[in-house]
């Protein structure tokens, strides 16, 4: 009589998973403390950008830049930044009750949803900066101070994003062990 072997259940890796790790959120906090500040301030940013959809000037106005390049343009600068702020609102209210309720794919969620949002942020930003790099001649610091937040907002989406994958990973083991705490 033969026996069968079995093989091993291989897990399939995530994308997600392959991300370096942290125990704590900012050097000070829990992971979860620090997913819920994280949550909050991507709300705040969003809020801070959506007012562009409803062609009223938010945070943002985008007249010096455009202005020789016709109201369609701008107007669809400031939809795309407007609706992906939205969308930001959106993912960081379902990353706040992932992380309260302990639901990774919430908190996996709100990462795919950063990742566009950053991702169109930063080509739009680009856009603009080149605007103000070569076909303005007169605007060379705001060319500048958009690099710059291109900068801040890679840097600091790819932190939110190692702090909320480091909880998310840690609630799929807690979820996957028999460890009763």
């Amino acid at each position: 009589m033969m026996k069968t072997v079995t093989k091993p259940r291989q897990i399939k890796m995530k994308y997600m998973d392959r991300l370096p790790t942290v125990i704590s959120c900012c050097f000070c906090c829990f992971l979860r403390a620090g997913t819920v500040m994280i949550a909050v301030f991507s709300f705040i940013i969003g809020v801070l950008f959506a007012p562009n959809v409803s062609h009223t000037h938010g945070f943002w106005d985008l007249n010096p830049v455009l202005s020789n390049y016709g109201i369609m343009t701008e107007m669809s600068a400031q939809m795309t930044i407007g609706i992906a702020s939205i969308m930001l609102c959106i993912v960081s209210v379902l990353l706040l009750v992932g992380a309260c309720c302990n639901i990774p794919v919430l908190i996996e969620i709100y990462q795919w949803g950063a990742i566009m949002y950053s991702s169109t942020v930063v080509l739009m930003f680009f856009v603009l900066a080149v605007f103000c790099f070569f076909v303005h001649t007169n605007c060379y610091v705001a060319g500048a101070v958009l690099v710059f937040l291109i900068v801040c907002d890679v840097l600091l989406t790819a932190y939110f994003i190692i702090v909320t994958n480091s909880l998310r990973m840690s609630l799929q083991f807690l979820s996957s062990s028999d460890i009763v705490i």
